[in-house]
């Protein structure tokens, strides 16, 4: 990696700096310490990738893992600085809109980008929300053997090298609601109040330093492995458990998502945004349910033949699957029949052609060979095929198209989110039990993924509950519980569609083992975003619309020993 990677060119003091310490790591009168001194220096919270770029191939000299330089690097981002967002306490109001106070007062909510537009955004350069890509694998430890990394030339954005996470700071957070306000503080060094996310304590219950979750959504590799990887067709119609057995083909010590993860993901939308949640800011792939007849029946085509006004709704870029109805009277994407003419597969192009006279838009499909389209075919809408959001520009925020017609994916914190298909974890699994008048859920955390279940057993412990009145039924949620970080579950319901968390959480009306289907699929509307969650499906449970996804820095921790 150069000076000049990601379009940062280096300084000249930046440059000096790094001719005197070449001189020096030459001479041998320069350490790992002495050379890291050096950069954290440098640092303003504007030129972080700058630094690191330059600061990256000296630290070689210490002949360190490259998972050791990482852990280097987010070190020497640590400042004393605290970056607050507070928010109206839910005894008071259902506003979703929070307010940056302390080191974070007086900027404005992080830039959202597009593919053909690119905001200047604060997020991307400073040290507490900086992150890098790279190619990894999971350790005994708990820790990654970090193989390349973004910049370098054996970095591969697939992830046939490796899986790919999204490396960043691990923070510390405090959450006080005083009944006027709900304030969420953030720091990168130890003080009162503030304690480390459950997923950042190694199992010698030690705080980490830096954190890492999978990049993309989950995919299957050339090994039929779950990985993280761009441009693959999404692992969907495998279960929780399932989800498990694949993660193993990876290493034996990979899992799937947890709620670590998609608690951490909620928090960084709320440190980098200043809202509650994403919905209608950043909506996902959440309202691009289509599913036509097609108009005309062809033969030895890679197209599909629609009116022009359902052809207008569909994406390029995104993925479709076309199949033969017949006469069955279901058409869920679950069956085999509505995939098996074309499954899984991007849409190419639209284009207006006329055959026989008549005008007909023509789908075009990303397809090698060609095939017959009878005239009871149809085609849907699928979730998107992972690195949609690769079109972004640099690491900003945003989705490759609309923010908010619900029909991109997005990506924010570096970790690409809400294609279309719900995120399947595993933990903690949810013991669901009957009382009188609901059901209660008891989230039971296992802290080893070695010892992954898609059963509660002895290592599974309690880190949370909520009883529910409201069952089988969609619970629009107020706001969220936050003693535990290694659970998200609702504490008080009552919100809607554009108050309070603007998600929803469905609870089961029946007894049983459940786990977390998260930020719903590109049906769910306005109950679907980072807060939702449908509570009814067990670990045994696959369908269309949900896909495992590997774990974070969360497969093995311990619990926090304090300073």
């Amino acid at each position: 990696m150069g000076l000049t990677e990601y379009g940062h060119i280096a300084t000249e003091e930046t440059q000096l700096r790094v001719a005197n310490l070449l001189q020096a790591i030459a001479a041998g009168s320069a350490g790992p310490e002495y050379t890291d001194a050096t950069f954290k220096a440098l640092l303003d919270d504007t030129n972080t990738t700058e630094i690191f770029s330059a600061w990256w191939p000296l630290s070689a000299a210490s002949n360190d893992s490259k998972y050791k330089r990482l852990l280097r690097f987010f070190t020497m981002l640590q400042t004393d600085k605290t970056y607050t967002v507070k928010f109206p306490s839910p005894a008071v109001s259902t506003n979703p809109a929070g307010t940056p106070a302390d080191d974070l007062a007086g900027k404005s909510a992080a830039a959202l980008a597009t593919d053909s537009t690119n905001p200047e955004d604060w997020a991307a350069e400073d040290r507490m929300t900086w992150y890098i890509r790279a190619n990894a694998v999971s350790l005994a430890d708990g820790t990654m053997d970090v193989l390349a990394i973004e910049g370098e030339e054996e970095f591969d954005i697939t992830g046939t090298l490796a899986p790919v996470y999204t490396f960043a700071p691990a923070l510390l957070r405090r959450v006080i609601d005083d009944g006027s306000y709900l304030s969420k503080s953030w720091r990168s060094t130890l003080a009162d109040g503030f304690t480390p996310y459950a997923e950042n304590v190694a199992p010698n219950g030690k705080r980490r330093a830096m954190t890492w979750h999978a990049t993309f959504p989950g995919g299957l590799n050339a090994k039929g492995a779950l990985t993280s990887g761009a441009g693959l067709p999404v692992a969907n119609f495998n279960s929780a458990a399932t989800g498990l057995a694949l993660a193993r083909k990876q290493t034996a010590y990979d899992s799937v998502w947890g709620d670590c993860d998609s608690l951490y993901m909620l928090d960084m939308w709320q440190l980098r945004h200043f809202n509650l949640e994403n919905s209608r800011i950043l909506e996902g792939c959440t309202s691009y349910n289509l599913q036509y007849k097609v108009a005309a029946a062809e033969t030895g085509v890679k197209r599909v033949l629609l009116t022009a006004s359902q052809a207008s709704g569909f994406v390029v870029g995104s993925t479709v699957s076309v199949g033969d109805k017949g006469s069955n009277s279901s058409a869920d994407r679950y069956n085999t029949w509505m995939r098996d003419i074309a499954d899984k597969v991007r849409v190419k192009s639209i284009e207006t052609v006329t055959i026989g006279g008549t005008d007909y838009s023509a789908v075009n499909l990303d397809v090698a060979d060609s095939f017959d389209v009878p005239e009871t075919a149809y085609i849907s809408s699928m979730p998107w095929h992972s690195g949609a959001t690769e079109a972004l520009p640099g690491h900003s925020d945003g989705a490759p198209g609309s923010l908010t017609n619900g029909k991109y994916p997005c990506r924010w914190a570096g970790v690409e989110m809400l294609n279309g298909a719900y995120v399947i974890g595993l933990d903690p699994l949810w013991n669901v039990t009957t009382v009188d008048g609901g059901v209660t859920y008891t989230a039971m955390a296992c802290r080893d993924s070695e010892k992954e279940a898609s059963s509660v057993t002895a290592n599974h412990v309690k880190v949370a509950e909520k009883t529910f009145t409201s069952v089988n039924a969609w619970n629009y949620e107020l706001s969220m519980q936050n003693d535990s970080t290694e659970s998200l579950l609702p504490d008080k319901t009552g919100g809607g569609e554009t108050v309070g968390m603007k998600s929803a959480f469905y609870v089961a009306g029946s007894a049983g083992v459940r786990c977390p289907w998260r930020c719903g699929s590109l049906d769910r509307a306005g109950l679907a975003g980072a807060a939702c969650a449908c509570g009814h499906y067990s670990p045994a449970d696959s369908r269309w619309d949900g896909v495992p996804r590997l774990k974070g820095s969360g497969k093995k921790r311990g619990e926090w020993a304090g300073f």
